[in-house]
């Protein structure tokens, strides 16, 4: 009997009647043989590989031959968005083998919205995100409707792993353990350079885990690099590109995404913006544009690196280099479907940015991608699941019942239940909790900050960042702004997703932006937002910096390039000393105009080579002689009176590498309480802890510096 023949007849039917298969891809095949056989699964393959597929086949096979009742299986997505986008996939599948599906997330009106309470008939199977599937899991009335839950399938869930909203993630995972049955967890992944260690993470401890790996399969891809310094005429070479193609251009930033909107769309017909802070309906009306005939250009941020679906494209434009491989290979999978060539263009401003693309691409060839790092010290996640667990318990929970709670999930089980006394100490001491003998409950001030709404705040761990709603008079949602740039400006105009407004009032009591279209009137203000980039190649991940780094000591890029851009790289390669070694942290003095400087090349990535620049600068003379400067391949320090200092630094470096941990942290200056969701409720100590580790990655600092070699240079 074939795996095809042992489904249950109702799946066959559905799969060869309603989808045309009588067989299954490879990748299906290996996932449904792991999920029989228990294991929690790991699937990794290509993009528009039959993954959501093979996850819900062998889940609706193990739903009809049980016979389940109720909710048995959760699909959990970081995307509304790619829920909507998955839903009608997941129907065809599910409703024709007679499971009924219910979607339950933010965009879902309230009016359609299934009732987990009460006594009527649930869904076989929930559409969710994290947030909404807290608010189910913390109703008292809706939490008996997870009982015989047996699957959990997490989609994109390399985007979950290295964040806040994935610690959050696996507390749910674990307090989903309360079911009947064994809960098997399926996890749909892009490459990652750790698979195994993002299994683990899914799965935890003393289960059964299994890999499933597809390779890519091999295929023509074509690469062209414009490297231009001029804006405009990166522009212009952008709209060549694109013009009466299917195409995503990605840019870095939302800021530069608006920057690009009206210059490309003067040159090109149908050009639409899609980032986080347009609303759904115009992201939605930017993703639909690919059903039309003829060209479409879409302006992008990573919004579109997940797998919504958008049907075939021709062209992916990558403005500015890549800062990761992971995020490369994203980007480029959106191309390259039925047989045609994956196509990318690279638009650059210069030299270095070409170096940086080659060595993404050389990387991705070699399949060396970013490994992923779960956040090992999310205090401010504790304190949220403290407070979901307090919130209905009216007489208050002793301090061991506390202390076993919080550790029995797992991103909190190497906490030492002494660390978590402390905690309650603290909070008790602040009113954030009252506390009655042994007994804690949530206290007054929690009930303030917290407690509005029923604890909507506890739902999320997303910082909030404050952002204004701008919307017509008629209540339409244009997008959010940054409420700097809203300001107290009333009657100034702006573009924003291609078009012109103007503002007419703030309201900072609803946060909303009251905004009417404006007559287009040249030069116009452009909306910014925190933390939004510039789309400058300045933040390589290690593992692009270490590429680069090999291409240098190799003398060349293995990729094809035209003459003029292979003379780019060997100027930039006659640079480098006569002694490079990969892997070696490079100290040499540099004449200058008065005095040298002295250069430290690490290619260790920019956030490392900013740790290293303070640490070094408290270690010259107090910090006040010497400038320093930095980037994602070296720090440079002026104002020497020899070339000695090249040694006195090298010696430096190597005391860092020798200091304790702590002690490096203590010099480093620590971030607002604001930085996280519930920042304000942790005593400095754990600030401090999560600063050092998921801010500043100490540990990988350090670990990028044992070896030092003092350079004569040419």
């Amino acid at each position: 009997m074939t795996l095809f023949e042992s489904f249950h007849p109702t799946l066959q039917e559905v799969l060869l009647s309603g989808l045309g298969w009588s067989d299954l891809r490879p990748v299906q095949e290996e996932t449904c043989r792991a999920v029989a056989c228990g294991a929690d699964v790991v699937v990794l393959a290509p993009t528009a590989g039959g993954k959501t597929e093979s996850a819900f086949i062998p889940a609706i096979d193990a739903l009809l031959k049980l016979g389940s009742k109720g909710l048995g299986l959760i699909y959990i997505s970081p995307l509304k968005a790619l829920i909507n986008d998955q839903e009608d996939r997941i129907r065809l599948m599910c409703e024709r083998a007679g499971l009924m599906v219910a979607s339950q997330h933010g965009d879902v009106a309230v009016r359609d919205r299934w009732k987990f309470s009460g006594e009527g008939d649930l869904p076989n199977i929930l559409l969710t995100t994290p947030e909404s599937l807290e608010v189910l899991l913390g109703d008292p009335d809706s939490r008996s409707a997870f009982s015989a839950v047996r699957f959990v399938i997490i989609d994109e869930i390399h985007a979950f792993m290295e964040t806040d909203r994935g610690v959050h993630l696996r507390c749910l995972l674990d307090r989903l353990e309360f079911s009947k049955n064994h809960v098997q967890r399926i996890g749909l992944s892009a490459t990652v350079g750790n698979p195994k260690e993002l299994l683990a993470w899914m799965s935890g401890p003393a289960r059964k885990q299994q890999l499933v790996q597809i390779p890519s399969p091999k295929q023509p891809k074509q690469f062209t690099f414009v490297v231009e310094e001029d804006f405009f005429r990166q522009v212009r070479a952008v709209a060549s590109a694109v013009r009466g193609k299917k195409a995503l251009v990605f840019v870095d930033s939302r800021s530069f995404a608006e920057r690009l909107m009206a210059p490309l769309a003067e040159l090109v017909p149908n050009v639409h913006i899609h980032h986080s802070s347009v609303s759904a309906d115009d992201r939605a009306a930017a993703e639909a544009a690919f059903d039309q005939s003829g060209g479409t250009c879409v302006i992008c941020t990573s919004t579109m690196e997940l797998g919504i679906d958008i049907g075939d494209l021709d062209l992916v434009v990558q403005y500015g280099p890549p800062k990761t491989v992971a995020s490369f290979l994203q980007r480029l999978g959106r191309t390259g479907r039925r047989g045609k060539p994956a196509a990318m263009t690279f638009v650059l401003e210069k030299p270095c940015d070409l170096l940086i693309s080659a060595a993404a691409i050389e990387s991705a060839m070699l399949h060396e991608t970013e490994p992923l790092h779960a956040p090992s010290h999310a205090y401010h996640v504790l304190i949220q699941q403290l407070f979901l667990l307090l919130k209905n318990r009216c007489g208050g929970i002793g301090r061991k019942t506390v202390q076993t709670e919080m550790r029995s999930l797992t991103p909190f089980a190497a906490v030492p239940s002494e660390k978590i006394s402390q905690l309650l100490e603290y909070l008790a001491d602040r009113e954030y909790l009252s506390r009655d003998g042994d007994l804690f409950s949530a206290g007054p001030r929690a009930e303030r900050e917290l407690g509005k709404s029923n604890w909507i705040a506890l739902i999320s761990v997303i910082h909030d960042a404050g952002g204004y709603l701008a919307v017509l008079p008629d209540g339409t949602v244009v997008g959010t702004l940054d409420p700097r740039f809203v300001g107290s400006e009333p009657g100034k105009t702006f573009s924003f997703t291609g078009k012109s407004w103007r503002l007419l009032f703030r309201d900072d009591v609803h946060k909303r932006a009251l905004v009417e279209p404006a007559a287009y009137p040249g030069d116009v203000k452009r909306p910014f937002w925190s933390g939004s980039g510039t789309n400058r190649g300045g933040d390589a991940s290690p593992t692009v910096c270490r590429a680069v780094c090999h291409i240098l000591e190799r003398g060349s890029t293995i990729l094809p390039l035209p003459d003029d851009q292979k003379e780019m790289l060997n100027d930039l390669i006659r640079m480098l000393p006569d002694d490079f070694v990969p892997d070696t942290v490079h100290v040499r003095a540099e004449p200058e105009v008065t005095g040298w400087s002295v250069v430290v090349a690490t290619f260790l990535g920019a956030r490392a080579n900013m740790v290293l620049a303070r640490l070094l600068k408290n270690r010259l003379d107090g910090g006040g002689r010497h400038s320093l400067r930095y980037d994602q391949f070296a720090i440079r320090i002026f104002d020497w009176d020899s070339a000695d200092a090249a040694e006195r630094v090298a010696r430096i470096l190597l005391e860092i590498s020798e200091t304790d941990l702590s002690a490096l942290a203590a010099e480093l200056p620590e971030l607002p309480d604001t930085t996280w969701k519930f920042g304000s409720m942790l005593p400095r100590d754990m600030l401090a802890e999560m600063t050092a580790d998921e801010y500043y990655r100490l540990p990988e600092v350090i670990a990028g510096i044992t070896s030092v070699r003092v350079s004569d240079g040419h």
